[in-house]
């Protein structure tokens, strides 16, 4: 009786873990309708370029890194993560003290960010820069566990940015 019970909890286990790699991949290599081009997937919003950071040198850089496929979940991070930015940050965007950063890590002059921050998937990075350096930074990784709870997303991205700001 005891070897049919460890068989079955294996081929359990086995069942969910073939279902997390087929998530996960599935997400990760899902085909757009539309293919994006790389260099289209590459954007800062910065509505004036000449401010970059207030006069005591400090910024902060909002990233979201992608790859070249990118599913529903994937784009669905990059707009929420955009819209809480653009509706709580616009004093900081205009005055450069806080910038958003679109970038692919699959371009060649791109694929340093994952070393640099240690990614394995789509992501969102702060990162506080002072005096055109990097402080401290940090990956938001709940924002795949809030990716379908709109104000708890915007609300950890608006508190997490704060944290960085002040």
């Amino acid at each position: 009786m005891e070897p049919k019970k460890t068989s079955n909890r294996f081929v359990l286990c086995m069942t969910v873990i073939f279902l997390l790699a087929f998530a996960q991949h599935a997400c990760s290599n899902s085909e757009q309708s539309s293919m994006d081009t790389a260099k289209s997937n590459t954007s800062v919003e910065k509505p004036n370029a000449q401010l970059t950071g207030q006069a005591n040198g400090h910024q902060v850089i909002v990233y979201y890194f992608h790859g070249n496929f990118r599913c529903a979940t994937c784009r669905r991070i990059e707009q929420l993560t955009r819209e809480a930015v653009s509706e709580n940050f616009g004093a900081e965007l205009s005055s450069g003290a806080l910038e958003m950063r679109v970038i692919n890590v699959e371009e060649p002059e791109n694929s340093h960010f994952s070393k640099d921050y240690k990614l394995f998937t789509k992501s969102v990075v702060v990162s506080d820069m002072v005096n055109g350096k990097e402080t401290q930074w940090k990956n938001l990784q709940k924002v795949w566990e809030l990716v379908h709870q709109q104000k708890a997303f915007k609300d950890y991205i608006r508190d997490e940015i704060r944290s960085y700001l002040s």
